[in-house]
């Protein structure tokens, strides 16, 4: 039964970021479909492609994040787990700072991990700001800064494993319990605090 009600918030998760792409796919397909005017209609196609677009680019991040991403014995490299995010969030609120490096490219489940610990921060971060992220061969480390940062209790609790997965209800912050989960297989410990204009959240 926990294992039912994860799976079944992390799918509602997956949906959820891809609902309004995808229903704006099909309005644009309705519109197309009723105008005929030419100008309206290559309005439509517009929306289409702006649709299409998005919807691929959410797609590819959620992958990377929740997915197995070709199974354990294909690498994640960084470079690819960068760009998907930087993609993902380019229309987000928040401004995300995380600078290209030529380092060797960590176990796949640390990468994933950190996308996680990034839609985790994200979630505190709904007033814009900065989040700052960090990879090294010890740490994986994402910094919030904003007048209005703040990790909720829940996302907190989530994350340190004060909060086990099977009593969560809320989708939003799946990521935060999966991010405890690999952080647990890859033997490190996540660490989480809330501070005036800014949080960090490491793992190492």
């Amino acid at each position: 039964m926990i294992d039912l009600n994860f799976s079944a918030l992390l799918c509602s998760r997956i949906c959820h970021d891809l609902v309004g792409p995808i229903g704006a796919l099909s309005n644009g397909i309705e519109l197309m479909e009723l105008e005929d005017d030419p100008a309206m209609a290559g309005d439509a196609l517009d929306l289409l492609k702006m649709s299409a677009s998005n919807a691929a680019t959410r797609l590819k991040f959620l992958r990377l994040v929740f997915g197995a991403s070709g199974g354990d014995a294909m690498p994640l490299a960084v470079s690819e787990a960068r760009a998907a995010a930087l993609a993902f969030y380019a229309d987000h609120r928040l401004t995300l700072d995380w600078p290209a490096t030529d380092q060797a490219d960590p176990a796949k489940n640390r990468v994933r991990l950190l996308l996680n610990l990034i839609m985790s921060a994200a979630f505190g971060m709904v007033r814009g700001g900065t989040l700052s992220v960090h990879l090294s061969e010890a740490e994986v480390r994402v910094t919030g800064a904003h007048d209005r940062a703040e990790l909720s209790d829940e996302v907190l609790s989530a994350l340190t494993g004060a909060r086990q997965a099977a009593t969560v209800e809320d989708a939003r912050i799946i990521e935060a319990f999966h991010a405890a989960l690999l952080a647990e297989a890859e033997g490190m410990r996540i660490q989480a605090t809330n501070g005036a204009g800014q949080f960090v959240i490491s793992a190492a």
